[in-house]
């Protein structure tokens, strides 16, 4: 007999979801449609303007004037950015789903967004207090008689940056990781321990394949956002610092929108397929399971 009852339920699932299936779209994916499409029209410079006239000069304009070299060189500050916020936010994830209470581990969850209710630009200059040449860190190292000057590497420089970046977007791999090992029965880890597993031996062959697929999910968030960045290359990085989002803005000032959409097309793109090969070789989709099943 057919199951009526999973019909009904998955018609209801369906109308439940349609308003934020129409945002979604109305919002996110026809803005981008538009950015593609936009990105291959021309640019006028006797109007400096756009005009439908369909053209491929935006995306050859990419591989000039070191356009690439800034892309590649995001990218890469995105990767080691994501890396550095995966390889902390393990332990952290560790320690709230393994060695906490339900209380506890939503207590510090929450501490661990509290960057988040602060503004960006205010813990981007924030460092650089810390940082600086009568920062905090160079006044220790000199007293303590470490160094005799100031250490001038701590600000202006891509540890700086990177400092910068991961201490903004450290929750965006916490929290994914924490959810993934809310989906672990304890039962699991209690049968590891009852054969004799210790606690090494349980984490690497039983917790750490359960909870790969927040691990690749955190590391996805922090990427995608971090390639995105500016405020913190432009306060810390230093005035010869660059980003695609920079080069963006430079892009914008002189109206060259086609340029623009291009660079921004060419992100999303890349991004996507990202997400899509991580899927495919990680299993991503895991993430989403139903383990009671």
């Amino acid at each position: 007999m057919p199951d009526k009852g999973g019909g009904r339920w998955r018609r209801g699932a369906f109308f439940l979801a349609l308003p934020s299936f129409v945002v979604f779209i109305g919002l996110g994916f026809v803005p981008l449609a538009l950015v593609a499409t936009w990105s291959l029209w021309s640019f006028d410079p006797d109007t400096y303007w756009i005009k439908p006239v369909w053209s491929l000069a935006s995306y050859a304009a990419l591989l000039n004037s070191g356009r690439a070299a800034v892309l590649l060189q995001t990218a890469g500050l995105a990767a080691l950015t994501a890396t550095v916020c995966t390889l902390l936010a393990v332990p952290a994830a560790s320690l709230i789903g393994l060695l906490s209470g339900p209380r506890r581990a939503a207590l510090l969850v929450a501490l661990f967004t509290i960057p988040f209710f602060t503004s960006g630009l205010v813990r981007a200059f924030a460092w650089r207090l810390v940082l600086g040449r009568e920062g905090i860190i160079n006044k220790a190292l000199i007293g303590l008689g470490v160094v005799d000057a100031p250490v001038e590497w701590l600000l202006f420089s891509a540890f700086a940056v990177v400092l910068g970046m991961v201490a903004a977007h450290l929750p965006l791999a916490i929290v994914p990781i924490a959810l993934a090992f809310a989906r672990i029965e304890s039962s699991v880890i209690r049968a590891s321990q009852d054969l004799g597993a210790g606690f090494w031996t349980t984490f690497s062959s039983i917790v750490l394949p359960l909870i790969m697929p927040g691990v690749l999910a955190g590391f996805l968030f922090v990427f995608v956002v971090a390639i995105g960045a500016s405020m913190e290359i432009q306060l810390l990085g230093g005035a010869g610092a660059s980003s695609i989002a920079i080069m963006i803005n430079d892009v914008m000032r002189v109206v060259n929108f086609p340029l623009a959409f291009a660079i921004a097309t060419a992100v999303s793109v890349v991004s996507i397929l990202v997400i899509i090969v991580a899927d495919r070789a990680l299993k991503l989709s895991r993430f989403f399971e139903d383990r009671s099943a």
